[in-house]
């Protein structure tokens, strides 16, 4: 592209050259008068008056068209000496050369075909060869495709059993956990139950207990009275109103007396504690009392009184 465009204007610099040439060319021509012209002039000059004639222009130097380069005459070659006409030994040696290198040729086509055909036979073996690979690596592949096939969905059906079995667990353990949350609840409301039967069983029972203690604190006092009652028809002798002992009598089941009656808080004054012992003995035994056991009145503390004594 850039040689194109160094040749444009050159070629319309030697084109404005020639235009410039043939206009000039053509100016000489018209402007140099013939010699018939020249009276013709004159008399026109006489019959007018004269005028202020224009100055001479010089004319242009017409420049000579530019020659083309001579051709260059081609120089003729020299023709070959005629070689002499082959003899008959040496045609005879060109002949037996020529057979022998069409034995040659015959050969050698003979080995390139049989060359030809064993790389044939090399290329059709290696041709089955590598299609039989081809089979043995697309038959290994579609045997590995199907073993990772069937390893993928073995591995999906193992998870599918894992997740069902992980779900079934799930489920078993929220039924688990259901149920013991509901034995724990029953438990916990069974708990509740037996400890309110408990604290009842347990009020009623200290209820019943105190009921009986009161009742056998009441047995036992009408036991110490009617003890007290029957020692009182054994009282004699007369003693200051303000004494008092304390006695300890131990009885059998049958009101009989187990050993001699002690004395845990004397008196002050030992007669009268002697006396209250001795009026203990002979008033003894005493009935049992009824609706008390045994333990309840196996050992009977009584407080005796002179001034109790002595009033009956």
């Amino acid at each position: 592209m850039k040689e194109r465009k160094r040749i444009w204007p050159l070629v319309l610099a030697i084109a404005l050259n020639g235009a410039i040439l043939v206009a000039l060319f053509w100016s000489f021509h018209m402007n140099v008068p013939s010699a018939g012209d020249t009276p013709m002039q004159a008399q026109l000059s006489s019959g007018m008056p004269p005028a202020a004639a224009p100055a001479p222009q010089p004319a242009p130097i017409p420049q000579p068209a530019p020659m083309p380069a001579p051709k260059p005459v081609p120089v003729p070659k020299p023709k070959p000496p005629t070689p002499p006409p082959p003899s008959a030994a040496q045609m005879a040696a060109e002949k037996a050369a020529q057979e022998k290198a069409a034995e040659q040729k015959a050969a050698q086509i003979t080995a390139e075909k049989q060359a030809a055909e064993k790389r044939a036979e090399k290329l059709a073996a290696r041709a089955a060869h590598e299609k039989a690979a081809q089979r043995a690596a697309d038959k290994a592949a579609a045997q590995k495709a199907a073993a990772e096939k069937a390893a993928a969905e073995k591995q999906a059906a193992q998870k599918a059993a894992a997740a069902q079995r992980a779900a079934a667990l799930k489920q078993q353990l929220a039924e688990q956990q259901a149920k013991a949350a509901e034995a724990a609840r029953a438990k916990a409301l069974q708990q509740q139950m037996e400890a309110r039967a408990k604290l009842q069983a347990e009020a009623n029972m200290a209820a019943a207990l105190a009921k009986q203690a009161a009742e056998n604190q009441r047995l036992s006092a009408i036991f110490g009275s009617e003890i007290a009652e029957r020692v009182k028809r054994h009282w004699q002798p007369v003693f200051a109103p303000n004494l008092h002992c304390r006695v300890s009598i131990e009885l059998s089941p049958q009101g009989q007396l187990e050993g001699q009656p002690t004395v845990t808080q004397s008196s002050g004054n030992a007669q009268f504690d002697s006396a209250v012992i001795a009026a203990i003995e002979a008033a003894a035994p005493f009935p049992p009392p009824i609706g008390l056991s045994y333990s309840e009145f196996k050992v009977v503390n009584i407080v005796f009184s002179a001034k109790e004594l002595s009033n009956g």
